[in-house]
């Protein structure tokens, strides 16, 4: 069978790229397309990094600007900038006369022609979020004020009717729409009014299930995952500096400015108490989990793998309550949850984990829905 995937971009090596990771494990023969791929962020991928090897990786101009010997080079600071560029670049790509063509998307991929395939899925990670009202003032309030007048006034509309087109583009061609959970679900029948099946993404919850769980010497919470302004890092950094509890952050930012910002929060006197890892390794990752107190998860995300890896690791997560951590948290069996974004409430949150008690087999076995093999199960199903 011929398959095509469609995907963003590959700047980084997120949740949405361990979904299309585990796609290529169902269909290696897959062609892949996307907007931007940076090598050096995929080593530890096998299936995308032999498809790279094996020139069945195809890019558009955005790569050349973006990319050199390999790896991002000091261009790849401006990707945030030119962020209107990508649906045009995607349109530069046509996708024709597959079997099977699957859309990872959570901005511009839909924008990719096609035409005379034979069966369309779209997986929804989310809709474009700040195209359709979807991020909060404090995202917004990141970006400096000539950025934001600009966006607002002169790009985003443009880029709204873009991306509707695109949604028609998919309707068009009789896609099937899946999201990853209900909560974007309900979204994009609010945003594009189209009904989605739901699949949730898939989580190694065997490789982190072994994992032992011990008491540190040196007590630590912990924070993983890719780092992103809206996951609102901040949160934990400075309620952990408040209580004088030692944080270690693991993950990498596409951007340096990301990580910058959130290293700019520590005073001198604190560095010793908030650790930056930068990317791990799964035995570093696998350590870290088991010798944690806490994950502590404050932004407001459409699904959330490493909060699911983390508890299915016997760690409990202090969560956001709201979005996808609805549906996979239960406070007081495997987290906490704390109402609204500031740091009190995140305060408030770590003390009342501090007092109750957790069981490791319930912990455990509230996540196995969103095993890896009843994602490719689900997946599979689609295409009859």
């Amino acid at each position: 069978m011929k398959v095509a995937i469609i995907h963003d971009y590959f700047n980084q090596n997120g949740g949405a790229e361990k979904v299309v990771e585990t796609i290529l494990e169902i269909y290696p023969q897959s062609d892949v397309y996307t907007s931007v791929y940076i090598p050096e962020n995929f080593i530890d991928n096998p299936i995308t990094n032999d498809r790279y090897k094996n020139n069945r990786i195809f890019t558009t101009f955005m790569n050349r600007i973006f990319v050199s010997n390999n790896q991002g080079n000091k261009f790849l600071k401006y990707s945030k900038h030119l962020y209107w560029l990508y649906p045009l670049a995607m349109y530069t790509l046509k996708v024709s006369n597959y079997d099977l063509v699957i859309v990872s998307s959570t901005y511009c991929a839909k924008n990719t022609r096609l035409s005379n395939n034979k069966t369309l899925i779209h997986y929804c990670h989310s809709p474009v979020r700040f195209l359709h009202n979807l991020i909060t003032e404090r995202d917004h309030s990141t970006l400096p004020l000539w950025q934001k007048i600009v966006s607002k006034v002169i790009l985003n509309p443009p880029l709204y009717l873009i991306d509707m087109s695109g949604v028609k583009n998919l309707i068009k061609n009789n896609a099937i729409w899946v999201a990853n959970s209900q909560f974007i679900r309900k979204t994009v029948n609010d945003v594009y009014h189209v009904d989605s099946e739901v699949i949730y993404p898939p989580v190694e919850i065997s490789k982190f299930s072994q994992i032992v769980r011990e008491v540190p010497e040196d007590e630590f919470y912990l924070c993983h995952g890719r780092i992103s302004f809206h996951k609102r890092l901040d949160l934990a950094i400075n309620a952990c500096i408040k209580l004088n509890k030692k944080l270690v952050i693991s993950g990498k930012s596409a951007l340096e400015t990301d990580m910058n910002n959130l290293q700019k929060l520590v005073p001198e006197d604190k560095q010793d108490l908030i650790i930056f890892l930068g990317r791990t390794t799964d035995d570093k990752l696998k350590e870290l989990v088991s010798s944690a107190k806490v994950m502590i998860f404050p932004g407001k995300e459409d699904a959330g793998i490493a909060p699911i890896e983390m508890i299915a690791g016997g760690l409990p997560v202090i969560a956001y309550k709201s979005g996808g951590a609805l549906e996979y948290i239960e406070d007081g069996v495997n987290g906490i949850f704390f109402d609204n974004q500031e740091e009190e409430d995140v305060v408030d949150a770590i003390k009342r984990f501090e007092n109750t008690k957790f069981n490791d087999l319930s912990i455990r076995g509230s996540i196995t829905k969103f095993s890896k093999e009843n994602f490719k199960t689900q997946f599979k199903e689609l295409e009859k």
